[in-house]
Order: structure tokens, then sequence, then C-alpha cells
């Protein structure tokens, strides 16, 4: 299940990738600003070559609370299902065969599983645009912690959950009450045992612009999240227009996918995380 909303250049590598997991139902929900934005049309089209529809359209000003709506909805009509949820530019990599890991869940009594983001750059920082015809691996292939380090974002994710579980702003938690990050009071698959890398496409063409826009958006609303975004502006006017693939404070590796500081980047995403709860 997803939401997308402003640009879709990774949504066909993104269902690509989850069927090729042996998800077999996509819930894909479109958020628009009006009645004909473009976005509505590209995702048909899309969703056409997999064999699916819409799940839904919303039209109007994009708010906060938007995406956690749209998943409430959709998860309590199915509270027994699992939901495999992500964003359209975020690829959850597991260590195995996905059925068999929530068949094992339902054995043990685990309702949601957690994992971090794997921010994906290109091989020199920039923000090319996304080539339906290459793999998305190889375009960009540089994986790290972007999201935490410039942005000081939350890099903790709930990737996968039963339809009963309530989904904190940002997918970032489950909430459940007394939960923490790894299911500790909850009813979470422990991290020790399974902690997802989510492989995050989000640094492509146009991005630069987006997150301008959007601290700008938000900043007038009184969202503190804006400082976010400003964040992520303010580094890459310093550094060219662009990441600075040097720097060292953002772990950053090639991956393919596998990513050889993942590690690293796990004990960090869950001290971050605990220390926003």
């Amino acid at each position: 299940m997803t939401v997308v909303g402003g640009y879709v250049d990774v949504l066909p590598h993104m269902l690509a990738h989850y069927r090729g997991l042996g998800v077999d139902s996509f819930l894909v929900h479109v958020q628009a600003e009006e009645t004909d934005d473009p976005v509505i049309a590209q995702t048909e089209a899309i969703m056409r070559e997999f064999w699916g529809e819409i799940a839904s359209v919303t039209v109007g000003e994009w708010l906060h609370n938007t995406n956690r709506e749209l998943y409430r909805r959709a998860m309590q009509a199915r509270p027994d299902d699992w939901f495999v949820i992500a964003d359209q530019d975020e690829l959850q990599v597991y260590p195995r065969e996905l059925r068999s890991i929530l068949d094992e869940c339902d054995r043990r009594g685990y309702e949601y599983v957690e994992g971090c983001f794997l921010d994906r750059l290109a091989a020199d920082g920039s923000f090319p645009a996304v080539r339906r015809e290459e793999s998305i691996w190889r375009q960009f292939p540089l994986a790290g912690f972007v999201s935490a380090r410039i942005l000081a974002a939350n890099p903790n994710k709930v990737v996968a959950a039963k339809g009963r579980v309530e989904l904190g702003p940002g997918q970032h938690y489950a909430n459940i009450s007394g939960s923490r990050p790894g299911g500790a009071g909850g009813c979470g698959c422990p991290v020790e045992e399974l902690y997802v890398p989510v492989h995050h496409f989000k640094w492509v063409e146009g991005v630069l612009e987006r997150l301008e826009q959007r601290a700008a958006f938000r900043r007038e609303r009184g969202d503190r999240y804006w400082e976010e975004s400003q964040r992520f502006v303010d580094y890459c006017r310093a550094h060219g227009g662009k990441l600075d693939v040097k720097d060292e404070s953002l772990y950053l590796a090639e991956a393919m996918p596998e990513y050889a500081r993942w590690e690293e980047v796990k004990r960090l995403s869950l001290e971050m995380a605990r220390a926003s709860r």
C-alpha cells in the first residue's frame, strides 16, 4: 500500500520490486491538488501496466496527516491482513522470502515489522531524472544516511503491519500502548531478529525544488516539520546544488543492494528512534 502525489517517477520501479517479492495486491492511493492534476492520469497509466487500478483519489491541500488517514481507513477494513507499507520511492529489502517472514510473524504473535531509511544517491551526488529502462539500483548506486544526518528526520519506519495496527505519523511507529522500536512492550518483531533496510529513492530530479516548496508551505501553516526540508535545501545550496559524496557523516557506500555499512546505520537509526520516543 502506498500514497502518491506530486511525482510518480519511481512508482514503476517500486511496483515491479514488490511484485518480485511476491506481493499480489496493490493499494495505490493518489493525493492530488486539483481534479485535473496530471498525477492522477500518470498513476492510472502506470497501474494499467501492473494490472491494477487506483484505490482512491483525494483532492485538496496536502496535510501532515493525509497519508495516515488513508492508511488507517484501508487497514481497518482488513484487520487480519498483512500490509506492506511503502512510499512510492521506498524499496524494502528482506533477508529471505517475504511471505515466509510474515508467516513466521503470525506464528510468533508479531503484528508489525520495522526498518530504516537507506538513502540512495547518484554517484556524483546530483539529482538526475529516473529512467524507466535502466535498473534503479544502478542509476543510484550509493546508499547512506542522508535523511537522518542532513534533515535530522526520524529514519525509523514501520515496513509491514497487520491491518489492526494503527500507524503513527509518517509511518515511523506503530501506535500500540507502551510500544517502542523493536517491539519492546508491544507486539512488533524485535529488531534483533529483523530490521529492514528501506532503500529510499527520494533524491531524484526536482527534489530540491519540491523540498523548498514544502518548507515554505509548512512554515506558513505553523508545521514544525518545515525545518527538515529547509535543512536539506540549505545543505545543497552550500554544496553546489547537490549532496557532497565525500561527506563522511553520510556513511556513503555502494549498494547493489547489499550495503557494507548497514550495521553502523542500523545502530544509529535505533538510537535516534528511541531518543525520539
